[in-house]
């Protein structure tokens, strides 16, 4: 199984949320499956690490086209199995926001669920492309951004999809959850 996991990419995180996002990446990588993220910094990255601890598999999709346009973002690059880059030949390959979407749109239809902790504008666009996808999702309540607004956000949808989605606080809980749910 692949597991995404996406939140904020950048911020001032405590200790608490960064163990969390730690602890979701160990979990996964413990029970034996994929972590996919954004190839990003922060809270996601916080998760990559927690895989490495474990030797777990983690693929990252960058909005970059190649490894030196990936470093000259400062995205990391340790604790990726693989790094998966978006096409050279793609229109916009010279405007990041819109490679930042094109990554997210080819990153979540390769995971078969989604994971968010905390998040902006860039995990709500995961997260409404998870929920129009029909995934698995799984929200860390009280992580804070668009996790604390994801029931509103659920309720003005107001369609049933096939996405499903499970609010946990413990994010080893809410890993198995998901797992479950598969």
């Amino acid at each position: 199984m692949k597991i995404g996991v996406y939140g904020s990419a950048a911020g001032n995180f405590s200790e608490q949320l960064i163990e969390k996002a730690q602890e979701l990446g160990r979990e996964i990588a413990r029970q034996k499956h994929i972590l996919i993220t954004g190839a990003c910094p922060g809270l996601p990255y916080q998760a990559v690490l927690g895989a490495m601890e474990l030797k777990g598999r983690v693929i990252g999709y960058s909005p970059a086209v190649d490894m030196n346009s990936h470093k000259a973002l400062d995205y990391p690059t340790q604790g990726f199995s693989k790094i998966i880059f978006i096409p050279r030949t793609y229109a916009y390959r010279d405007n990041i926001p819109a490679c930042r979407k094109f990554r997210n749109i080819s990153s979540v239809l390769a995971c078969d669920a989604a994971i968010f902790i905390s998040g902006r504008s860039g995990t709500l666009n995961e997260f409404t492309n998870a929920y129009d996808f029909g995934k698995i999702i799984g929200v860390l309540e009280g992580s804070g951004g668009i996790s604390e607004i994801a029931p509103a956000i659920l309720k003005a949808f107001g369609n049933k999809l096939e996405a499903r989605v499970i609010s946990e606080k413990d994010p080893i809980k809410l890993v198995r959850q998901v797992i479950d749910r598969f």
